[in-house]
């Protein structure tokens, strides 16, 4: 009697100790599975926009840049959403992706604009980076070449701090101005055309 109660005793504590090790196991499951779709909320998410560019080639007084948006994000990356040839060009390797990001090996942006320069309606993507210094998308390979050729260190400065777009009666231009108040033009710097 006294052996068929060791081992009934016997049973029964296994039996806890299994039961108490698959609980475990599905407490950790759950907590796994918790952390993943945290994680995955997190990456669907993203990170938050800090404003987007709508309607860039909405006048017909400038050369289309074939671009539906331009966004940028609180983190300083940019997404442009291309269209028609620059979205073919630009986008082979993932043609139903979202869109591009070309400033991604410029640095973090602080701030992106649209910007004409001379009298042909010629624009370009201007992006003023939280390093001081801009970087800009070359305005004839985007025009006529319909791709994205980002040029860095525009003007060779590292000290900007605001970029505008001047206007006079012939032409349009692009200032930068730096931290201790100089004006430099940036249109020298930009080439107009994918041959220069």
């Amino acid at each position: 009697m006294k052996k068929n109660i060791r081992i009934i005793f016997s049973l029964i504590m296994v039996l806890a100790l299994m039961v108490s090790m698959v609980s475990c196991g599905n407490k950790e499951e759950e907590e796994i599975e918790a952390e993943d779709a945290a994680m995955t909320q997190e990456v669907e998410q993203g990170p938050a926009v800090k404003y987007t560019i709508d309607g860039i080639d909405e006048s017909e007084m400038d050369e289309p840049l074939q671009i539906e948006s331009i966004t940028l994000f609180e983190d300083g990356t940019v997404l442009v959403v291309p269209t028609d040839d620059l979205r073919k060009n630009e986008m082979k390797e993932d043609p139903e992706g979202e869109g591009i990001y070309p400033f991604a090996d410029s640095g973090k942006v602080k701030d992106v604009y649209v910007m004409n320069f001379g009298n042909a309606g010629y624009r370009t993507i201007v992006a003023l980076l939280e390093d001081g210094t801009i970087s800009c998308v070359n305005a004839g390979a985007l025009i006529e070449d319909h791709i994205i050729a980002v040029m860095n260190n525009v003007a060779g400065r590292d000290n900007f701090v605001k970029v505008e777009n001047v206007t006079d009666e012939s032409a349009s231009g692009i200032v930068g101005t730096t931290d201790d108040g100089e004006e430099v033009v940036l249109d020298y710097s930009i080439n107009m055309t994918s041959d220069n």
